[in-house]
């Protein structure tokens, strides 16, 4: 039992009914558009990755808005899109129309963001028409072509200020490699060896519209956006021995559809209503084809697969009170169809969810030095799952957050931060799905619940002006209900619920001014560690599946307003994965990138980025077990793979 879990749902329960306080939470640091300006960044997303110790955090947001699915915010809101990560969005807000930045580095106002310490709030520019345009060149092997290319409006019409978006991409990834094949484990002579050559593209375009409008006692703003995407996924292998080539194409259209508001209103008192609400569409087509020799190709794996989702998130809030007090409630539902067919067999999945989670949280500045801040949610969510909606399952899950923050000096800061969580389902795990690289295939799960976790981490910042800055960050868990591979009756995997793990980790950036070596210079140092314990019923105590023991980032760089350039090394690294009658290791030595900067002319700049300088090389190792891991190695494969160097060019220019 977590004897943790019971005082800290008190602690919360406490931080949201009680007591005196002196100020508002205020940004650490405050950056205008001239001190912006000063980084040179193209994007959204190059700045935020110039901000010393900044981490850019993409959490878990599946379904909902409860979870925000980052630790930024645009004007104070939490981007509704899901259609793209946090970083894709970054990358289409061009500098020219960002205003100013918000970054909070302990506590902060947003109780939609409660989970994260770092948070950044950027400010858009409310300005007259403006253009703004990208294109990237990518070369890489034989391939010299165009791979993005983007335009991005700003205008007023009225009242309302509009931003429309357009992007089309063409992206084309390369690696081959050599595959070894040994039927003797301890043997260091391979039987069998195809040498392997990998390549896919994707091709799409996407719409975005953002209309905002300020209204007499409140603001309120419009998204929208379409976006189709085709992909083609393509593994030829040549083996050594006379025999026919033989490979597999993998090819999916995704369609997708947003519509999303925000509605801020001021009420007569000093509380502020908030109604957020998301309407999500998603169609997808695969086809997995194999071939052998000059043979047409022959569908193996087909899915056709349609999610939709609804969401509504009401909050009432007053920033001005010392407890800033806030309180409110979201409700989605989410749907995910598919049918497959796979062996000749036709399967149909439906999976559902309507979820309830009602909140109150709060902030109390203790003394000028301590600040308290908690959240207690309540989720209540209905599952089902079957073809007939046969499953059913519900939970009802409290999950408290504390933070308590304490300022050492005007330079550190103390932040410790306790809470219970709950990971949302992923609803592909209730899909059949094969994995063409490795030809696997793992059934739908039939039931599963979330991984549950509850979590204590301890924050330490500090900064010496002009010198150097870091944050270091140890974590420990206690998860149950964790998700692992495990053998089904047909004799393929499935994610189950397997019981309990601890979970530990430490993150830590630094960033040291080299200014006495060369001027606007410095050398940052990025580095996570996780490890875990999990009682395997196979094979013993183990990490969970999915682990990455360490990484490593080492970079220097020098930004100017007119010339930017830099380099930037990631270490070797080690990803596991287990199935029930497999151990997947894969390896990846390091990598080197180099970046260049310039501005050309007024509202001009080109950037060079040279990836994998070094050629990229990995290896994934397969030990795979007769019928599972309780028993001795079968069999190995060895699969030693090479990308070649990266280039890019982007030119981008401001109307």
């Amino acid at each position: 039992m977590n004897r943790f879990k019971p005082a800290l749902l008190a602690s919360s329960l406490i931080c949201a009914v009680v007591a005196p306080a002196y100020a508002q939470d205020q940004a650490d640091s405050v950056f205008n558009e001239a001190a912006l300006a000063q980084f040179g960044a193209l994007h959204a997303l190059d700045l935020l990755n110039q901000l010393p110790t900044f981490v850019l955090t993409e959490g878990s947001n599946e379904r909902g808005l409860s979870g925000a699915s980052s630790n930024v915010l645009i004007d104070g809101v939490v981007p509704l899109s899901k259609s793209d990560s946090i970083e894709t969005l970054l990358r289409q807000l061009p500098m020219s129309q960002i205003a100013g930045l918000e970054l909070y580095t302990g506590q902060h106002p947003f109780s939609q963001l409660s989970e994260y310490t770092q948070v950044v709030n950027i400010l858009i520019k409310d300005q007259d028409t403006t253009l703004d345009w990208r294109a990237e060149l990518h070369s890489q092997h034989s391939d010299h072509e165009l791979s993005e290319a983007m335009v991005s409006m700003q205008t007023r019409h009225a009242d309302w200020h509009h931003s429309a978006s357009v992007k089309w991409v063409n992206n084309l990834a390369y690696s081959s490699g050599e595959l070894l094949q040994y039927t003797d484990v301890q043997s260091d002579q391979a039987t069998d060896t195809e040498r392997e050559h990998f390549a896919e593209r994707e091709q799409g375009v996407q719409l975005a519209l953002i209309s905002r409008t300020q209204l007499r006692s409140g603001s309120l703003q419009l998204n929208a956006s379409a976006q189709q995407t085709d992909w083609l996924t393509r593994y030829r292998w040549t083996p050594a021995l006379p025999a026919p080539v033989n490979g597999t194409k993998d090819i999916e259209q995704v369609d997708e559809y947003e519509l999303g508001f925000d509605w801020q209103r001021q009420t007569h008192t000093d509380w502020q209503m908030q109604l957020t609400g998301l309407a999500r569409r998603e169609q997808s087509d695969l086809s997995i084809q194999e071939w052998l020799g000059q043979t047409p190709p022959k569908a193996t794996f087909e899915q056709r697969e349609h999610a939709r989702e609804q969401v509504l998130r009401l909050a009432y809030s007053d920033p001005s009170h010392y407890l800033q007090p806030s309180l409110g409630i979201e409700g989605s539902y989410n749907s995910v169809t598919a049918d497959t067919k796979s062996e000749g067999e036709t399967e149909t999945s439906k999976v559902t969810e309507t979820r309830f989670e009602p909140f109150v949280a709060a902030s109390w500045q203790v003394t000028p030095k301590w600040q308290l801040s908690g959240k207690l949610a309540l989720e209540q969510a209905t599952l089902k799952s079957g073809q007939n909606s046969t499953q059913s399952q519900q939970h009802r899950l409290l999950k408290p957050q504390l933070k308590l923050g304490y300022d050492l000096s005007a330079d550190s800061q103390l932040t410790f931060s306790a809470q219970h969580q709950a990971e949302q389902l992923d609803f592909g795990l209730f899909q059949s799905s094969q994995s063409s690289g490795f030809a696997r295939t793992q059934n739908g799960s039939k039931q599963l619940k979330p991984m549950q976790y509850t979590e204590l981490m301890l924050t330490w910042q500090y900064a010496r002006a002009e010198w150097f800055e870091f944050t270091l960050s140890p974590l420990y868990q206690w998860q149950q209900d964790i998700h692992e591979y495990q053998v089904q009756s047909n004799g393929n995997g499935a994610i189950v619920n397997a019981g309990r793990a601890r979970y530990f980790g430490l993150d830590t950036e630094w960033s040291i001014s080299t200014h006495y070596v060369l001027s606007d210079s410095r050398v940052e140092l990025s580095y996570a560690w996780r490890d875990a314990r999990y009682a395997d019923p196979l094979s013993g105590p183990r990490p969970i599946t999915g682990i990455t023991p360490h990484e490593l980032t080492i970079g220097f760089r020098r930004d100017q307003a007119r010339l930017s350039w830099g380099v930037e090394a990631f270490l070797p690294t080690r990803f596991r994965e287990y199935y029930h009658n497999e151990i997947l290791t894969e390896r990846a030595n390091t990598e080197l990138s180099v970046f260049v900067q310039t501005q050309i002319g007024s509202g001009l700049s080109l950037r060079a980025e040279m990836n994998t300088l070094n050629k990229a090389k990995y290896q994934y190792t397969r030990v795979l077990y007769e019928p599972d891991r309780s028993h001795s190695p079968k069999r190995r494969e060895i699969l030693n793979e090479m990308i070649q160097p990266q280039l890019s060019l982007t030119l981008s220019g401001h109307l």
